[in-house]
């Protein structure tokens, strides 16, 4: 078996985890809402329905659905969306109820969570090219009001990371309910700046993206803009429709090659723990994923705060990784399919693992965001294509011109 194929067979693995907890009953009003995780089916992420979109792009290019089905499969889920699926001022609760799309029990309405899913209506519309879908797509997106999670911070303008009326609700101080947090890092967040810069006065626009913080840190000689614990989802999921290996951002910064740096920095972090972690000597990815006790957050240096690591290595996070390491990544997928045969099964690689814990830990739980995180960027890797498509936008054109990120020639990287 090559890279290629057990490439191949990831990307098909992944379609079939969207396929098999993707709501396919064409008469539920949750229709084409996909599922957080696996081991709780019922409740849907509307990121993960964002990568679902885009699955069923990539399962429509590489003959694994008809003509008829796949579109059929994105016209369903945006008339979810538009019509069925609970959000406020447009912005979508971030977990749903799979059958109906009302929000489950009184999660927050997430603005990160409603760009990935805009993402992946984006990717779908522009594939297709169906008057149906972009008339349904345009409702969704026009309908996001960007300037309601706006504010002024210390000079410094900014996105609000979320909204919860609901004083008991996710992510709330009970004497506070209302917006929540701040984007004021480096982090997951840049296609947010590129949505709402077609929405949004120039100026606004500008300052957003000029208001996050941009922090270089190094760890052996990698240098990085940091998210604040290092964790490498971070940076992939800004990045998965967002071909920064093509553009320059306004100041100059090189977005792919900071990727690549915090990769190569996150497997050097690891093997320098190796005593510690003596599985961390050929395996590396410490990010956010399962755990053996949970959902778990780990990170590597560079990183502003202290990285918590314990053992886990995040699967999905060095598969991401292959446009910027392909050679690691690659190392490291080896190593699991052929040494580690507990970590392949019916959707390719599980999602994590510990082979540091008194009995190595293997996840059952499939998480529908890495899952789909994994699956686009193997799919850059190999012929750049969710790339290429995203960046036929025209509203991405727009807020790529408007923000002043330059387009630079392929020769001039290495």
């Amino acid at each position: 078996m090559d890279k290629w194929n057990i490439l191949n067979d990831e990307v098909k693995g992944s379609f079939h985890f969207f396929n098999d907890y993707t709501n396919l009953d064409k008469t539920s009003k949750g229709y084409g809402l996909s599922s957080d995780h696996s081991l709780r089916p019922q409740v849907a992420s509307i990121a993960s329905t964002g990568f679902a979109l885009t699955a069923w792009v990539i399962g429509h290019r590489r003959r694994w659905l008809s003509d008829e089905e796949a579109l059929q499969r994105v016209k369903g889920t945006l008339i979810t969306l538009r019509d069925h699926a609970a959000h406020y001022k447009g912005f979508f609760a971030h977990f749903l109820d799979r059958e109906t799309g009302q929000r489950h029990r009184l999660c927050e309405y997430s603005t990160i969570d409603t760009a990935l899913c805009v993402n992946g209506i984006i990717t779908a519309d522009q594939y297709f090219k169906n008057e149906e879908i972009h008339t349904l797509a345009t409702s969704i997106i026009d309908r996001i009001d960007w300037a309601f999670i706006v504010f002024e911070k210390d000079n410094k303008t900014l996105f609000r990371m979320a909204y919860n009326p609901d004083p008991k609700g996710s992510y709330v101080n009970s004497n506070n309910p209302g917006y929540i947090f701040q984007w004021d890092m480096a982090a997951e967040q840049k296609m947010m700046y590129f949505l709402a810069a077609d929405r949004l006065p120039l100026d606004i626009s500008k300052k957003l993206y000029d208001g996050f913080r941009k922090e270089k840190l190094s760890y052996k000689g990698h240098q990085v803009i940091v998210n604040p614990s290092g964790n490498l989802f971070a940076y992939h999921f800004a990045e998965a429709w967002f071909d920064s290996e093509r553009y320059l951002d306004p100041t100059g910064i090189d977005w792919f090659e900071n990727t690549k740096q915090a990769a190569l920095a996150n497997r050097q972090f690891c093997m320098d723990h190796q005593k510690e972690y003596p599985s961390y000597q050929k395996l590396w990815g410490l990010s956010a994923s399962d755990g053996p006790k949970g959902y778990i957050v780990c990170g590597a240096s560079p990183s502003e705060h202290p990285p918590y690591h314990s053992g886990t290595i995040s699967i999905y996070s060095a598969l991401s990784s292959f446009p910027y390491t392909p050679k690691e990544s690659e190392a490291m997928m080896f190593e699991l399919y052929f040494n580690h045969p507990q970590t392949w099964g019916k959707y390719g690689f599980i999602d994590s693992l510990n082979l540091d814990t008194p009995t190595p830990w293997f996840s059952r739980k499939i998480i529908g965001i890495d899952k789909g995180c994994s699956m686009i960027m193997i799919e850059n890797h190999m012929n750049r294509f969710i790339w290429d498509l995203y960046h036929t936008s025209p509203i991405i054109k727009k807020a790529m011109s408007d923000l002043g990120f330059q387009e630079r020639k392929t020769h001039e990287r290495d």
